[in-house]
């Protein structure tokens, strides 16, 4: 889903309905101060950047490939603890890659997060790579701010192992859950059962990097709000036309 058009720039401020969306630097004290304008969530969730240079033009053309079609800003970096420590908030679920899981780890614990438990999405098909192994899960670190509240909202019957699959909206023909062409991009559920574990309706969920834009959907569905940041211009024209598609109504330029 590719806008037609350019919405965005550097320094772009949506609202789309209670939600908030920059165009900005996650780990920019000024860009996230802009973005939150004094409210403090409580619960961060966020896909950032793996830090594995990912590149999928080697996959065009093979059986089962994936239909990303760019690469991703900031994808030399693991360590993001300049970004988690300018959340204010009590609650954390990250998403990494397996073999940086050690880094992830220690940017967290130096951010002032006790992890909690590592969370596995075991997926319902592979993806097709050229190590020996084709990789079927990926990772996420529960954390919880020392001396703090988890929020839990939760049941008792869950464990770390999440059987969701790849891209269900494909099979319901879901505009909004279709793929965005962006090599990251995850199901709406993986996004929204964090936000159901440890968030109440009406509350702030904050990412700060939104990517295709699916914990904002994921927030809308589950009804709560989402404040997030992007650094690239073409990602927010789809996140907003994400949204729009979802609502129906227009996202406003602030």
């Amino acid at each position: 889903m590719y806008p037609a058009s350019r919405r965005t720039r550097r320094g772009t401020l949506w609202q789309l309905g209670p939600h908030r969306l920059l165009c900005g630097d996650a780990t920019s004290p000024a860009d996230v101060e802009r973005l939150l304008d004094g409210s403090v969530p409580h619960l961060m969730a966020t896909d950032p950047p793996y830090g594995v240079k990912y590149d999928p033009s080697w996959r065009q053309g093979l059986v089962n490939r994936s239909d990303a079609r760019s690469k991703i800003a900031g994808d030399d970096r693991v360590d993001w603890s300049d970004a988690y420590r300018l959340f204010p908030g009590d609650v954390a679920y990250v998403w990494h890659g397996g073999l940086q899981a050690d880094i992830v780890a220690r940017s967290l614990r130096e951010s002032g997060f006790q992890l909690r438990a590592q969370i596995v999405w075991a997926k319902s098909r592979f993806a097709i790579s050229r190590g020996h192994y084709h990789w079927q899960h990926e990772t996420c670190y529960y954390a919880v701010r020392k001396g703090r509240t988890g929020h839990w909202r939760g049941d008792r019957k869950q464990t770390t192992v999440w059987q969701i699959l790849a891209m269900p909206g494909a099979l319901k023909r879901d505009p909004t859950e279709t793929k965005s062409g962006h090599g990251a991009q995850k199901p709406i559920e993986v996004m929204a059962r964090p936000i159901r574990n440890n968030s109440a309706p009406g509350e702030l969920v904050y990412d700060p990097f939104l990517g295709s834009g699916t914990t904002l959907i994921a927030a809308e569905r589950e009804g709560r709000i989402c404040y997030g940041l992007e650094l690239e211009p073409h990602w927010c024209d789809v996140i907003v036309a994400r949204w729009e598609a979802e609502t129906g109504r227009e996202a406003v330029r602030l």
